[in-house]
């Protein structure tokens, strides 16, 4: 593992860590998602295709990226994952995976402890049947995922369980924190940030909690509490995105972050360098600079 003070001596501006959506596809269609609306064949057809993919890869690696978060959809659902995996590997980076674990098989828990993540990020919203698959739609996908965090324990994989708090799981929350907080050295993550659809659409707000009940669900949880009140505090500081963090869409387009997709750089067309340093530095954000472009009027910038 890297030491952090040296981190501390890199330039403020440096490709450190990528988010990479590698894919919008999916073997479930949960109810909040804001990538499921591109789950669908012929924005499937348009994602990157392998050998771009892993061109893209080396070039991130050769500018000096070190953590690597393969996220989508589901990345998994990928014909090619462990290419991408076993090369994002092999180059050296600190590999987090984001999966549904519905997919993980024994072979495929055996690959993954072949060449271990440094992190495994599983979503689980409900602790029963019926609340989980009211999220997830996808029938099975319970037992299924269950399956999956025993094969990943058994291999002494990094796991970490998460839930996004909605209206349909909110009364399992807390015992979902509970029940992992049993399971040794696993980590939980209560998600609390609903995103729009990626076509703009505002349907997965549906299912968001009201602030009052994220502020009763807070209080019934020390460390739930201590943690809201952490992000309650004042912050004046400008969004740093972009500057050592920074996202990839599944068609190759270089963003400042998964929740600001305003402007883009096409990856397929340039280079990620002249899209890290040139372009990515003049994106609008509006935690940024307010005066600069709208959210409002998606762009991207071929090379």
């Amino acid at each position: 593992m890297v030491q952090r003070r040296k981190l501390d001596h890199l330039p403020d501006r440096f490709p450190l860590a990528c988010q990479w959506e590698v894919t919008c596809r999916c073997n479930l269609h949960c109810v909040m998602c804001y990538t499921d609306c591109f789950n669908e064949p012929e924005r499937i057809r348009q994602e990157l295709p392998t050998v771009d993919l892993l061109r893209i890869m080396d070039d991130i690696a050769e500018a000096g990226c070190l953590e690597l978060c393969l996220t989508g959809g589901e990345p998994l659902a990928r014909p090619d994952f462990f290419q991408i995996y076993e090369r994002a590997i092999n180059l050296g980076f600190l590999v987090t995976l984001f999966t549904n674990g519905t997919l993980i098989t024994e072979s495929i828990a055996d690959r993954l402890a072949a060449h271990p993540p440094h992190r495994i990020e599983m979503s689980m919203h409900g602790l029963t049947e019926t609340t989980f698959e009211q999220v997830t739609l996808g029938r099975g996908s319970f037992h299924r995922c269950q399956q999956a965090i025993a094969l990943l324990l058994e291999r002494s994989l990094p796991l970490t369980l998460k839930s996004t708090a909605m209206t349909l799981n909110q009364h399992e929350l807390l015992p979902i924190k509970r029940h992992v907080e049993t399971i040794g050295s696993v980590r939980y993550k209560l998600g609390e940030e609903i995103r729009p659809a990626l076509d703009g659409s505002g349907t997965p707000f549906q299912f968001a909690l009201q602030p009052e009940a994220l502020d009763e669900l807070h209080r019934q949880d020390a460390q739930l509490w201590s943690e809201a009140c952490h992000r309650r505090r004042p912050d004046t500081s400008p969004c740093r995105s972009g500057m050592r963090r920074f996202h990839i869409d599944a068609y190759g387009v270089l963003q400042l972050c998964s929740g600001n997709r305003a402007q883009g750089y096409d990856l397929l067309n340039g280079t990620f360098q002249e899209g890290f340093y040139d372009y990515l530095p003049s994106f609008g954000c509006r935690w940024k600079d307010p005066a600069t472009t709208s959210l409002l009027h998606p762009s991207v910038t071929h090379a």
